[in-house]
C-alpha cells in the first residue's frame, strides 16, 4: 500500500467557521487522496518539526500574526502550504485590506483560492504576478448547509426547558460589543477608515437596534428569541462579557443569549426566522430556505449589500408588522419580490460562488494538484527546530491538563491564551468530525455527485473520485 500523505491542518479554534471550512476537504482527502490528517492550534507551531507533514492546510494565511508565520515558515522549509480564504466575501472597490497580517506581500501558498469570480478578478488585477495561482474554489464553509442534518426546534427546545415555545426568532448580533474594549475600537476604526465620529454612530446603532429587539421581546411573550454573540466580538485578553445590541435583553423569559456554545447553522435551523442587523448568516439562511429581515434604523450606510435580498425595517413597529405577517400566512411577501430573489441568486453567486455544496470538491482538486506538485518537485522540506515554538509545546502540555478557567483567567499572560488551554488537545475538532462523517457518506452516496457534477463537467478528471465507492 502507497505511504499516506501526512496533512498538519492548523485552525484558530476547535470549533467554528475555520474548522467547517477545513472538514470537508479532510473528508474527501482520506477517501480519495490517500492521506491522514493532524491537527494543531495554529498557536501550536512546533507540531511542524514534530509532524514532519508532507503538506500544511490552513483556513486562510492573512487572518491573524499566526496564519501568516505559518505559512512563511513552510515556505522558508519548503513544505507545500494549501489554503483557503475565511472572509472571502471582500469588498472590490479597494476598501479592503486583501494582505491583512501578510507583511511581505506574498502569497506563500501554491493556491490562492477565492470564493466567487467577482473577487478572483479583481485579485488578478491587484497582484498580476501571482495571478496564475488565484483560482475559483466557492465557498467550502457554505458547503454543510447543504451536506449536515441540523438540530430540530423539538431538541433544541428540551436542551434549553423552552418546550412551551412554537415560534422562533433568531438575531445574529454585529460587532457593537467592539466597542467595549481596545482592540475591539481599533478594528472598528479600520472598518471606519479612521473616522473617530463612526464610534459614535456606531453606538447609537447599538441602542437603536437594542430598543427594536426589546420591543419585539415584550410584545411577543409567545415567541422564543434566540440572540446570538458575533464569534469575533470579545478579545482574547478581555474574558469578561462585553457590551452589545443583546447582553442586556438576556433576562427576559423569552430569550437565549448564546456566545459559543451552539453552532451558528443550528440556531438558524431551528429558528423559523432569521434577523440581523448585517450579517453573513443572511446568506447561510438563504441556503437552508430561510427568510430573512435586517434590522438597520439607518438603513443606507456602508455596507455589504445582502441586505438587498432581505426584508428590511427601521423600526419596532416595521419590525412587529412583518413578525405578525409571517406567523399569520407563513411567509413575508416583500421577502419573495421577484427583485429580491433575483438579487439573493446574484448574491450566492458574487459572495460564494456556488450554493451545491460542492465547493469542497472544487477546492480538493487544488489540494490534490498541491499534493502532485509537491511530490514531482525538487524542492526537498526542512523541518527546523525552533525553540520558541519547542517553548509554547512544552508549556502547553504542562498547563494543559492544569488548567482551571477561574484561575487562569487572573494570570496576566495566561488569560490572553484560554482559548488556547481550553482547545489545544483539539478533543472538539475530533467529536466534531465523527459526527460529520455520516453526512458526508450519505451525500457521496447520491448517484447525482457521480453522474451529473464529476463526469458531465470532467472537474475532477485528474482524480478517480469514485473508484469502487458505490
Amino acid at each position: 500500500m502507497d505511504k499516506k500523505i501526512k496533512v498538519l491542518c492548523f485552525t484558530d479554534d476547535a470549533v467554528g467557521r475555520d474548522v467547517e471550512m477545513l472538514l470537508p476537504i479532510r473528508y474527501f482527502a482520506e477517501r480519495f487522496l490517500n492521506c491522514e490528517f493532524y491537527h494543531a492550534l495554529n498557536i501550536d507551531i512546533h507540531q511542524i518539526y514534530r509532524i514532519k507533514p508532507d503538506v500544511i492546510l490552513q483556513a486562510n494565511t492573512i487572518g491573524s500574526n499566526l496564519y501568516f508565520e505559518i505559512s512563511k515558515i513552510a515556505h522558508q522549509q519548503s513544505i507545500p502550504v494549501f489554503a483557503l480564504i475565511s472572509e472571502g466575501n471582500f469588498r472590490t472597490d479597494g476598501s479592503f485590506d486583501y494582505w491583512g497580517f501578510n507583511r511581505d506581500k506574498k502569497f506563500y501558498q501554491d493556491y490562492v483560492c477565492c470564493w466567487s469570480e467577482r473577487t478572483a478578478e479583481f485579485l488578478k488585477k491587484e497582484v498580476p504576478e501571482a495571478a496564475n495561482k488565484i483560482v475559483v474554489t466557492g465557498g467550502v464553509g457554505f458547503d454543510r448547509y447543504t451536506i449536515y442534518k441540523f438540530m430540530h426546534k423539538d431538541e433544541f427546545l428540551n436542551k434549553y426547558n423552552k418546550k412551551q415555545y412554537k415560534k422562533v426568532i433568531g438575531y445574529a448580533g454585529w460587532a457593537f460589543g467592539k466597542l467595549d474594549h481596545p482592540r475591539g475600537r481599533s478594528e472598528l476604526l479600520i472598518w471606519a477608515k479612521g473616522d473617530k465620529s463612526k464610534l459614535v454612530w456606531i453606538e447609537e446603532q447599538r441602542k437603536k437596534v437594542r430598543d427594536v429587539l426589546e420591543h419585539a421581546i415584550i410584545s411577543n411573550k409567545d415567541t422564543l428569541f434566540i440572540l446570538k454573540q458575533h464569534p469575533q466580538e470579545n478579545a482574547p485578553e478581555r474574558p469578561e462579557p462585553v457590551k452589545n445590541e443583546m447582553n442586556e435583553l438576556a433576562h427576559y423569559e423569552n430569550v437565549i443569549y448564546l456566545c459559543s456554545e451552539e453552532s451558528i447553522h443550528d440556531l438558524i435551523s431551528v429558528s423559523d426566522l432569521w434577523t440581523c442587523f448585517e450579517s453573513t448568516t443572511a446568506l447561510e439562511s438563504w441556503l437552508m430556505n430561510k427568510q430573512t429581515i435586517f434590522i438597520n434604523p439607518e438603513k443606507d450606510f456602508n455596507r455589504d449589500p445582502l441586505y438587498k435580498g432581505s426584508a428590511l425595517v427601521q423600526s419596532s413597529e416595521e419590525f412587529q408588522k412583518l413578525i405578525n405577517e409571517f406567523f399569520s400566512i407563513g411567509e413575508i411577501k416583500d421577502f419573495f419580490e421577484h427583485e429580491k430573489k433575483s438579487m439573493r441568486e446574484k448574491l450566492i453567486a458574487d459572495v460564494i460562488g456556488y450554493g451545491d455544496g460542492m465547493n469542497h470538491l472544487r477546492a480538493a482538486y487544488y489540494f490534490q494538484k498541491t499534493i502532485k506538485n509537491s511530490q514531482f518537485s525538487t524542492r526537498n522540506s526542512q523541518f527546523k527546530f525552533h525553540f520558541w515554538h519547542w517553548l509554547v509545546y512544552i508549556l502547553l502540555r504542562i498547563a494543559g491538563p492544569l488548567y482551571n478557567r477561574a484561575i487562569y483567567s487572573r494570570l496576566w499572560k495566561f488569560k490572553k491564551h484560554l482559548w488556547v488551554f481550553e482547545n489545544y488537545n483539539m478533543e472538539k475538532l475530533h467529536r466534531l468530525y465523527e459526527k460529520y462523517t455520516r453526512f458526508f457518506d450519505e451525500f457521496y452516496k447520491k448517484d447525482y455527485l457521480q453522474n451529473k457534477f464529476v463526469f458531465k463537467n470532467n472537474f475532477m478528471q485528474n482524480i478517480k473520485l469514485f473508484n469502487n465507492s458505490k
